[in-house]
């Protein structure tokens, strides 16, 4: 199973749908963006930020490449009488016209994908964001405990091994995943006149191990 149809058979399961927005992202999105802002989603999966976006006036657009991830989004917007248009689409070829967005949240999506693709998806982030707009992109790094623990491929990407059930690796196994170091994140979005790196750190088990992501943000 390759790490779409995974994807696609984890967004058909509730406990792979978030209710709740990343309280980082809310904070970002509030302080940085106003209302009737157009914004996409990149890889809205459940739809817990697209419902964000939406409930708070922003134009909202969510894109997923896995069907169920988009039928999940929608459920959330029905339930919640919101409105937002989705489409069904891959990171690397977003099917919107140059400059549409004043801004684009792309959380925790890009690491599932191989260096080419995300070379590809941080171009076409840059292109579809208007002059002045901002990205708000959530990466693993090589801090995580996936990057420490497991096999590695070439210096970024790894291949998950987790054997014990009750870490969310475990939901993970036979993915391939892409991590981060901050001249990584420099060189691929070196389109972006500005770039800001800042580090979330969420330990478990008594410090035992940690999660750990880059909140990179992208000024075109």
């Amino acid at each position: 199973m390759n790490t779409q149809e995974k994807w696609h058979e984890m967004h058909s399961q509730k406990r792979h749908q978030p209710r709740y927005p990343s309280s980082d992202l809310v904070s970002f999105v509030l302080k940085n963006f106003k209302k009737d802002d157009q914004i996409l989603d990149l890889g809205c999966g459940g739809g817990r930020h697209t419902k964000l976006l939406a409930e708070n006036d922003f134009k909202t657009y969510g894109i997923d490449y896995s069907e169920n991830g988009i039928k999940a989004t929608q459920e959330v917007l029905n339930l919640h009488k919101l409105k937002a248009e989705l489409k069904i689409a891959s990171v690397d070829d977003i099917p919107y016209e140059d400059e549409k967005f004043d801004g684009v949240i792309c959380y925790g999506v890009l690491l599932y994908n191989s260096k080419e693709v995300i070379e590809k998806a941080a171009k076409e982030i840059y292109r579809v964001l208007k002059k002045g707009g901002i990205a708000y992109v959530v990466v693993r790094n090589t801090k995580d405990y996936r990057y420490l623990n497991n096999e590695k491929i070439s210096k970024y990407e790894v291949l998950i091994k987790e054997n014990d059930l009750l870490r969310s690796a475990f939901e993970e196994n036979g993915m391939k995943m892409y991590f981060f170091d901050k001249d990584e994140v420099k060189r691929v979005f070196s389109d972006f006149g500005q770039i800001e790196i800042n580090s979330l750190r969420r330990t478990h088990a008594n410090d035992s191990f940690a999660d750990e992501n880059f909140l990179v943000i992208l000024r075109k």
